[in-house]
């Protein structure tokens, strides 16, 4: 039998490093809240570590500086969408197009309705030239180049001929997310609250019967 495996220090050590781990993901919660509420500018280390339930310095041994918590942040929120979309394109030549841009679409909104702090960042930041937002485009510019292939062959299908691959791209990342980043704004207009299951699956068949009428 492995001693070692089972030595009160390495237990201790697995500890620390999950306490580490809960630690800058905390943090990164935290940062993701005020970043997309309050702006980069806005925001201080302070406000974020007094919403983590940590210290300004662990902060900084975590990430270091605020403007590269800001990128971790957006790294982070890259990453979660990821993780769910990218999935979706393991047999890109095989499936159907439309049912793939369908696809992807509907679990585009029901994530951004889990988290609107995506939207709100990318409003935040989308309305000023800068690094910040360069940074934000070169993160969301490979979803882009994932898409456009589909999208040419949902044309070819005969749907969306009006848009070219950038302007759709524009189009949808704005119809399907800003209504969610903007919840109180929407909620006075839709009967359904926007943030709630039934509001979220009704904006989905409203933007999936506007993008596909020949097929709802």
């Amino acid at each position: 039998m492995d001693n070692k495996r089972n030595s009160p220090d390495r237990k201790r050590g697995k500890r620390s490093a999950e306490a580490a781990d809960e630690t800058r993901r905390g943090i990164l919660a935290a940062a993701g809240r005020h970043f997309a509420a309050d702006g980069f500018g806005a925001t201080s280390l302070r406000d974020i570590a007094d919403s983590a339930g940590t210290t300004h310095g662990l902060i900084r041994h975590h990430f270091g500086t605020k403007d590269d918590l800001w990128k971790a942040v957006v790294d982070d929120f890259i990453a979660q969408v990821a993780e769910r979309q990218l999935p979706l394109f393991d047999k890109i030549d095989e499936d159907d197009p439309v049912d793939l841009l369908k696809a992807f679409i509907t679990q585009f909104m029901r994530q951004t309705a889990d988290m609107p702090e995506v939207a709100k960042l990318m409003l935040k930041e989308g309305g000023e030239q800068g690094p910040h937002l360069d940074y934000l485009v070169a993160r969301i510019l490979p979803v882009h180049e994932l898409i456009t292939p589909v999208f040419e062959r949902v044309q070819k299908a005969g749907y969306l001929t009006e848009h070219d691959p950038e302007s759709f791209f524009i189009f949808l990342v704005m119809l399907c997310s800003v209504p969610f980043a903007l919840a109180p704004f929407t909620n006075k207009f839709y009967r359904d609250d926007i943030a709630g299951d039934a509001g979220v699956e009704a904006h989905i068949n409203r933007v999936l019967s506007t993008l596909f009428p020949k097929t709802t």
